[in-house]
């Protein structure tokens, strides 16, 4: 297409650029709204919240040299000679005012906290993939070449940023948090990819593991803080009825049981986009050959990469959560029962269906909890199946429907 019909195409939202830029890329419009204004805006309303909670607890030089660069930006896209939307100008600005309170933000994260910023390492990662697709069609307008070059250096610059925030500062710990658990000091990279285990799995595969080698217990899963949790807030309970400690347990520690929620929401939006991909897939095959497909290709490359990532790391983190929850409420329930045990000896009750209660029964508790997340998941995912069947069979697919419930029936 011509330069003008191209240009005129970038200031509309789009948000496919049609056939410019070998018709594989998105108007500039769009990619400023939706992958750079928006995210940063998200990013920019829970900024402050952040660093005022943190004020009340007991500058990189980077943000500062991209603070320059936007100002650059600004100066650029400002400039007569710019080819700009309508949205260009506004999204430089914005970005430079996000820039500044994330800088702030990092100051407060690295002095008050003892583990990487998870808001800067979430929004940065994001950024990073949505500012690759920016610079990519500046580079390919072939009229703001400057612009293109110095959005290049802050994206650079910004990959280095992300490097700083992953990186642990356990060594710079006061001696009294020095000793929390690896878990506790790793930030997101670090939680996703379970990275910090690799301590323990380096000195097993050397030699045989002692207790003295094993990773220090979380303060949240010590018994003395899930007795403390719960202790107290059982005994103001005034009418104990058949379910007052499965409430307890939920209210006390909502946000743990609620924590495995978005990764499972995460694993359902993986899982539903494979057969997305598999149906493009063959009809890429069926497609000619030439530059047009090889761009689809290399795109259906990258969608397969982050689909396949994404279910690992959101199955990793949705039993993690699961389990941690079910670890804390094991403990809490063992350390109240450990807490009555003198008072039953007192009364001269039967000690050995405490410990029936202490262990088979806590046992089938917290086996019932692993699928706990099942039932309300199962439900969106046969919805969903159900949905794509539809689309496929069309009312025809009330038969395999059928003959699934026919089989559940009897059971």
């Amino acid at each position: 297409m011509s330069l003008e019909s191209c240009r005129a195409i970038d200031n509309t939202f789009g948000p496919y650029a049609g056939h410019c830029r070998g018709g594989f890329d998105f108007t500039l419009l769009f990619e400023e709204t939706l992958l750079s204004i928006l995210p940063l805006c998200a990013v920019l309303s829970i900024a402050p919240w952040r660093i005022v909670y943190l004020l009340r607890r007991t500058v990189k030089v980077l943000y500062a040299l991209i603070s320059i660069l936007q100002i650059a930006l600004i100066a650029l896209w400002a400039s007569p000679s710019a080819v700009r939307t309508r949205t260009s100008i506004p999204n430089a600005a914005v970005t430079l005012v996000g820039t500044l309170a994330l800088g702030v933000l990092s100051y407060a994260e690295h002095q008050r906290t003892i583990r990487p910023s998870l808001i800067l390492e979430a929004y940065l990662l994001l950024s990073l993939i949505f500012d690759a697709a920016r610079v990519r069609t500046l580079w390919l307008q072939d009229y703001n070449d400057i612009l293109a070059a110095i959005s290049t250096v802050a994206f650079a610059i910004k990959i280095c940023l992300l490097v700083v925030e992953i990186v642990g500062k356990r060594k710079l710990l006061r001696d009294e948090y020095a000793s929390q658990s690896p878990e506790a000091t790793s930030g997101l990279f670090g939680k996703s990819l379970f990275l910090w285990l690799n301590p323990l799995f380096r000195t097993g595969y050397k030699r045989s593991l002692s207790v003295d080698d094993l990773i220090p217990l979380d303060k949240h899963l010590t018994s003395d803080y899930l007795h403390d949790r719960l202790h107290q807030p059982w005994v103001d309970t005034s009418k104990k009825g058949p379910r007052s400690l499965l409430m307890l347990f939920f209210r006390q520690f909502r946000w743990r049981f609620l924590a495995a929620v978005p990764p499972r929401l995460g694993l359902i939006a993986f899982n539903f986009c494979q057969p997305f991909l598999i149906e493009r897939v063959i009809h890429f095959n069926r497609e000619p050959v030439n530059g047009s497909t090889k761009n689809v290709g290399y795109g259906l490359i990258g969608a397969y990469f982050l689909v396949y990532v994404g279910i690992a790391v959101t199955t990793g983190q949705y039993y993690h959560m699961t389990y941690r929850a079910i670890t804390m409420a094991r403990g809490g329930l063992v350390s109240m029962m450990f807490a009555k045990t003198p008072l039953v000896k007192a009364n001269g009750a039967d000690p050995a269906s405490s410990l029936t209660l202490m262990s088979a029964d806590i046992e089938r508790i917290t086996n019932g909890w692993q699928t706990m997340h099942e039932c309300w998941a199962n439900v969106i995912e046969i919805s969903l199946a159900i949905w794509l069947l539809e689309r496929q069979l069309g009312p025809a697919c009330a038969i395999p429907i059928g003959v699934a419930i026919g089989k559940l029936a009897p059971s």
